[in-house]
């Protein structure tokens, strides 16, 4: 078997993560692979909240990166009480490390061009993103148009897997998530267009 890195995704504002929740995550992956990275795609999710109506500016300063903060910090203070180095959970940086990487913004177009040429991709993950809006508890009034402007978060996680192997050096990468994620095991199943991902993997782990 390839030898894979696990990729914790936390979504910030996702009332999930807590301290412990955090800690126990961390700790689990780290036992069982030595070492993982987190992922927090904190700018991606500015257009979350915008689609709940949030203006740019407030969705950016308020709610996002904020939520995207609060959510390192705590995988800080996990790893100070583990005693795991940077080196055992690397920590994304989406806005320094990901958001003007070229080789990702090239994932990011392919994935794009995937959801607008690919009706049952476009069905699946617009469907996935409405799931997000409505567990939010937030009245949307116009739904459709909230998750054209909501799905761009889906598409950069997507995006950042496809880039994960090379980011990383790396053979293989597991995107690890509390719950199963359907339309990113069928993108990388080939379900939409034929095109196995060998290179990306999924691992669900509840604590």
């Amino acid at each position: 078997m390839d030898k894979v890195y696990p990729i914790i995704g936390m979504s910030p504002g996702n009332s999930y993560f807590k301290d412990e929740v955090v800690k126990k995550l961390i700790q689990k992956v780290v036992e069982e692979f030595s070492n993982t990275a987190v992922l927090i795609a904190d700018v991606p999710a500015i257009r979350t909240y915008q689609a709940l109506g949030y203006p740019e500016n407030i969705a950016r300063r308020e709610k996002a990166l904020p939520q995207g903060n609060n959510l390192r910090n705590k995988v800080k203070r996990a790893m100070d009480e583990l005693g795991y180095t940077p080196e055992q959970v690397r920590i994304i940086d989406w806005k320094n490390e990901i958001e003007d990487n070229q080789k990702y913004r090239e994932k990011y177009d392919k994935v794009v061009k995937l959801y607008e040429t690919n009706r049952a991709f476009k069905i699946a993950a617009d469907e996935a993103t409405r799931e997000v809006l409505e567990h939010t508890g937030k009245v949307v009034s116009d739904i459709q148009t909230a998750i054209t402007i909501a799905v761009e978060y889906l598409l950069s996680e997507l995006a950042f897997m496809e880039f994960g192997p090379e980011f990383f050096n790396v053979e293989k990468v597991a995107y690890v998530y509390h719950r199963k994620w359907p339309v990113y095991e069928s993108y990388i199943s080939g379900e939409f267009d034929g095109a196995v991902r060998s290179k990306l993997d999924s691992i669900e782990l509840k604590v």
